[in-house]
């Protein structure tokens, strides 16, 4: 930031102090200036064609335009480009987000000789009301102690390529105060699933857990509000258990206590809203790329005050203290009540799948937790049945184990099945079975019964008449149970008779013939 200008008058006794041979050191301590100020001012008055007794002669406007507003780098041709800019500026910085520290870099970008930022604020300040920084509290923090959590109130965007619509999206931001290192990253919203998974990548980011995570008072991280307990949410303390921490909110109405974070989410406006104010994004995954490349950059950059980079002190001080990472990675878990039902299943999630429980357990309810790749059920405490999660529609996933004599032997038919048994009674009994399980859009399932039924009527009918039923069944485009059941129940007689009926017809349409045989020539 920019020196203010010292009052003329003060000028003035540093000049006379030179003139009686007072030394640098000892004028500094005398008017509250470093040696180097005082230094400056010696040698823009020995540069000055006007000679320090002519100075001294000076009114005080006069004297603050030569040594605050006429100087000679006021009038090279550095100053002059920088005056052709001054309006871009000042539009510039009416944009939120935008600093004169950035418009600093973007100026050297394009002109590398320029001003330094010091004479470039000052510039500025001379026809722009100067913009006041924010400060932050800085406390003393343990390596890997903490690691504040919490949202940017403004949000990026990206446009939907189909619709064209412009979709918000929040900004989460983590950082460990000891290092200041930071993680920032963009999520569809601030639900507990998306929040979840934001504070699971900040901690594989840092490649470590820290002892205590402290979240804003989100309603994702805090499900009670309370001064003295806050009760936090079941996904965040399984998370935090998970990696072997704790969490703890901070205060509310307590800013102090999240500043670090606070400053990283305007850190953020800057260093990220910013430089990004002009671009459009159609993903979200696009936006997240370019914020990490921007984010890399910001933990690289040298603080200033230091001379070491936040990502450079992160890894000599605060990397060896994280708590390990677990070999797998956070799955927020959920928890369901459910009633066991008659056929030994729960129903589970929106796709309305269903898993098996031991039969023992049907009517009883059962405590289920499921990840998106794991589905636990309990009952009394203990782990009865464990499946890997499917997201198939109205689907079933059992063990064979679970499940009465009678219903694992329902689960372990298939089309293929029917089709070798009735294969044991003749290709035409094959025959059924393959026209009754094909062509049509039904789950097979749906015909295991109708396929018992056959099956049966083959062990209980005599060989002749269920062969006949299936022949009439393949002829008339009927092989289901009820169509082949009625014609064993009648013994074919109906067709049988038709058949005959059909045979007189034929005759009555033929004429006799000497070379025609009747049917006393096959008896």
């Amino acid at each position: 930031m920019a020196t203010q200008p010292k009052k003329m008058n003060i000028i003035k006794q540093v000049l006379t102090g030179h003139k009686n041979g007072l030394s640098v050191r000892k004028m500094a301590e005398m008017y509250s200036m470093s040696p180097t100020t005082v230094q400056r001012y010696l040698k823009m008055a020995s540069e000055d064609p006007l000679g320090i007794d002519s100075l001294l002669r000076l009114e005080d406007p006069e004297l603050n335009h030569r040594f605050n507003g006429g100087n000679p780098a006021y009038c090279d041709k550095r100053f002059e480009d920088f005056k052709t800019r001054i309006s871009y500026f000042e539009k510039e910085l009416e944009k939120p987000n935008v600093t004169t520290y950035l418009l600093w870099e973007e100026y050297r970008r394009e002109v590398p000789d320029g001003y330094g930022l010091t004479q470039f604020r000052y510039h500025l300040k001379q026809n722009i009301v100067a913009i006041k920084p924010s400060t932050v509290l800085k406390t003393l923090h343990q390596p890997a102690g903490k690691m504040y959590i919490d949202f940017a109130g403004n949000k990026l965007s990206y446009v939907d390529m189909e619709t064209g619509e412009i979709v918000p999206v929040e900004t989460f931001a983590a950082v460990l105060p000891c290092s200041g290192y930071t993680f920032i990253t963009c999520i569809p919203s601030q639900g507990i699933e998306h929040f979840l998974g934001a504070v699971d990548a900040a901690i594989r980011f840092f490649g470590g857990a820290p002892r205590i995570l402290v979240p804003d008072n989100l309603r994702s991280a805090v499900k009670a509000f309370d001064k003295w307990s806050p009760t936090l949410t079941d996904g965040l303390n399984d998370l935090a258990t998970h990696y072997g921490c704790c969490a703890q909110p901070a205060r509310v109405r307590k800013p102090k206590d999240k500043a670090l974070v606070e400053d990283a989410v305007h850190k953020s406006y800057m260093r990220i809203y910013a430089p990004l104010r002009n671009r459009v994004f159609h993903s979200l995954q696009e936006l997240n790329d370019a914020v990490a490349g921007l984010l890399e950059q910001y933990n690289s950059r040298r603080m200033q005050g230091c001379d070491y980079s936040r990502v450079e002190r992160f890894l000599a001080v605060e990397k060896p203290e994280l708590l390990p990472l677990p070999p797998q990675r956070y799955q927020m878990k959920r928890h369901a009540t459910l009633t066991v039902a008659p056929n030994c299943f729960i129903q589970l999630g929106r796709e309305r799948h269903h898993y098996s429980v031991p039969s023992r357990l049907i009517g009883n309810k059962v405590e289920v937790v499921f990840t998106d790749t794991l589905v636990r059920v309990f009952h009394g405490g203990a782990c009865v049945s464990t499946h890997m999660r499917s997201f198939k529609q109205g689907g079933y996933t059992w063990v064979k184990e679970h499940l009465p004599s009678q219903t694992q032997a329902y689960y372990e038919y298939s089309p293929q099945y029917f089709i070798d048994k009735g294969a044991k009674y003749g290709p035409v009994a094959e025959h059924v079975m393959r026209e009754l399980f094909s062509g049509t859009d039904k789950p097979a399932e749906v015909y295991y019964r109708s396929a018992q039924g056959i099956l049966a009527l083959a062990r209980e009918t005599e060989p002749e008449i269920f062969l006949l039923a299936c022949k009439v069944a393949i002829r008339y485009g009927k092989c289901n149970y009820p169509f082949i059941g009625n014609l064993v129940k009648s013994r074919c007689q109906g067709y049988l008779a038709l058949q005959e009926k059909e045979d007189e017809t034929q005759e009555a349409i033929i004429p006799l013939h000497a070379n025609i045989r009747g049917a006393q020539a096959y008896k």
